[in-house]
């Protein structure tokens, strides 16, 4: 139903390193370096189709419409953009209590809603301390249960929206390095916000109090990857009701099959939206 042909043009911005100091070694400065890319998306279909940002994130074919025996929606489009340009900024810093400090922000031209197309919106933003046996992030990153491993890589940017969670939520995550990984996770929420009476807003998880809160074991082995996840989310609809519940899980696995990969993920819930 689509064809898209996309130009990734990275761009080496090739600006200043800042150094801020550096450890009494000498040798280990750190400061942030910027970087980023220019991505053009060139798009033809040949139906209408559900969309956000102007046919961009596409989702699904729209349904025929039918009038006096024609299709109305059995018409073409195509369009030019360049809204998923980005910016990202690579920090590195000194050692805290032995753990390794690095940070990324990132923002990109995708905008908040369809009304703001073309305005700056963060992707990413977050702290990460790391040693050898944890990983520990703080700030805006990937929901967990967006799982970087075995996401779709689909040809249009919606990574197999409306089906595959795809958010970024500010959190704190704790994950273990190994052959067998447990990832802890407390977060909230901020984009792709809940739908409810007030409209979508974050208001829901907030009033609730509790955080939504993410659990997942991982297995990783040379060419094989493997793992299950629970996901609880609380939210108060209104101040006058209740807390509910809703409660969500994932398995995934990945295998590499010779000069090809195998990717196969699963996710059953309540109230996903």
């Amino acid at each position: 139903m689509r064809k898209q042909l996309s130009v990734l043009l990275i761009l080496l911005l090739g600006l200043t390193h800042y150094s801020y100091g550096q450890s009494a070694e000498g040798d280990q400065k750190f400061g942030i370096t910027w970087g980023g890319f220019v991505k053009v998306d060139y798009m033809f279909d040949s139906r209408q189709t559900v969309t956000a940002r102007e046919g961009h994130f596409l989702l699904f074919p729209a349904n025929k419409n039918m009038v006096n025996g024609e299709d109305l929606n059995a018409q073409a489009n195509f369009n030019i953009l360049a809204v998923q340009t980005r910016l990202t900024g690579k920090i590195t810093g000194p050692d805290f209590f032995g753990m390794k400090t690095s940070g990324v922000i990132e923002g990109a031209f995708f905008g908040h809603s369809d009304s703001d197309i073309n305005g700056f919106r963060l992707r990413h933003a977050f702290v990460k301390l790391s040693n050898g046996r944890l990983d520990i992030i703080m700030g805006q990153y990937w929901h967990p249960m967006f799982v970087t491993d075995v996401f779709p890589g689909t040809y249009s940017f919606n990574t197999g929206v409306p089906f595959q969670p795809f958010s970024r939520n500010p959190q704190l995550r704790i994950s273990t390095k190994g052959d067998i990984r447990f990832t802890g996770v407390l977060f909230s929420g901020r984009d792709f916000a809940t739908r409810g009476a007030a409209g979508i807003t974050s208001k829901y998880v907030r009033d609730a109090v509790v955080p939504p809160c993410h659990a997942q074991l991982q297995a990783v082995g040379k060419e094989i990857l493997g793992g299950m996840g629970v996901n609880f989310k609380t939210l108060r609809p209104v101040l006058v009701a209740d807390n509910i519940t809703n409660n969500a899980f994932i398995g995934y696995m990945k295998d590499k099959l010779g000069s090809a990969t195998f990717n196969l993920y699963g996710v059953n819930g309540e109230i996903l939206t």
